[in-house]
């Protein structure tokens, strides 16, 4: 459910951010400072009720890990909505889609309660199925765009592996609270944008996308919880294909029966990972 929340939440905010940086044409030294004060005040909401922290979290060992997960979601963040204000819908989907595998690669490397090969199985297949139905005959050329999103992918996969130990010590709404409280002053500073001047149809979208960022985050952060990394990250291979149908119902742009393909074998191995590997 948690995984399934994500993911939906997910597609909503790529839509909502896509239209709000390229659309709208909103500044990124302006988007990135407000989303993520945003993100602070939808996460505060929560925190009175859901919010705990383990007195742990003063050792050695988890100081260093909140701040190496600091530093990926600084990197991560600015590479990703750069590339996202360059690239369209198609093309920035090509990119992410290997995030998940990418993500459940490190799993298996890095967790070892992550090593459950029915579930490592059934995404890997998965997540072929969704480079499948992406991949197209044309050259693909990496633009200063594209360049942003791979790295944003690398430093995200490698903040969620922290994150999954992290929350032995923060639940998923605390953690996520301290995580954009820190990084909305590190961005207020850097970019310093004006806030009085930005439109107000462009606060509303940008709040909009902080809203669902901090359903598809806590989420995912329950979900790793729960279910773990990869089960997680396997429901999350939907999203991609979700992004793509509504691009194409929305563009007008004819569905390709390889997409369909891959939508069944994708929701096949959650299937398969659901009844057998749990």
């Amino acid at each position: 459910m948690f995984a399934i929340l994500s993911a939906l939440s997910q597609v909503g905010g790529i839509f909502v951010d896509k239209i709000t940086l390229t659309r709208r044409r909103v500044e990124i030294r302006v988007f990135i400072p407000i989303l993520f004060l945003f993100l602070v005040l939808t996460t505060g909401i929560l925190y009175p009720f859901l919010g705990k922290i383990d007195p742990s979290y003063l050792e050695p060992k988890n100081t260093l890990l909140f701040l190496g997960m600091l530093i990926c979601a600084l990197i991560w963040n600015i590479f990703y909505y750069r590339g996202v204000q360059a690239e369209k819908v198609h093309d920035y989907e090509l990119i992410i889609m290997f995030q998940p595998i990418l993500t459940i690669l490190l799993a298996v490397l890095v967790l070892k309660g992550e090593r459950n090969f029915p579930i490592v199985i059934a995404s890997i297949i998965a997540a072929i199925a969704l480079i499948f139905a992406h991949i197209k005959k044309q050259h693909f050329s990496l633009s200063i765009g594209a360049w942003n999103l791979i790295g944003a992918v690398v430093f995200m996969s490698v903040e969620l592996i922290i994150i999954d130990l992290l929350l032995k010590v923060y639940s998923p709404v605390s953690l996520y609270f301290l995580r954009t409280g820190v990084l909305f002053i590190f961005f207020y500073f850097y970019f310093r944008p004006r806030i009085n001047q930005i439109d107000k149809t462009n606060l509303w979208l940008i709040l909009a996308s902080a809203a669902l960022g901090t359903i598809q985050m806590v989420a995912k952060f329950y979900g790793f919880e729960f279910y773990g990394v990869i089960y997680t990250s396997l429901i999350l291979i939907l999203s991609p294909i979700l992004v793509y149908t509504l691009s194409t119902i929305f563009l007008h742009e004819k569905l390709k029966a390889r997409t369909v393909l891959s939508f069944v074998v994708i929701l096949g191995c959650i299937v398969y990972a659901t009844i057998l590997g749990k």
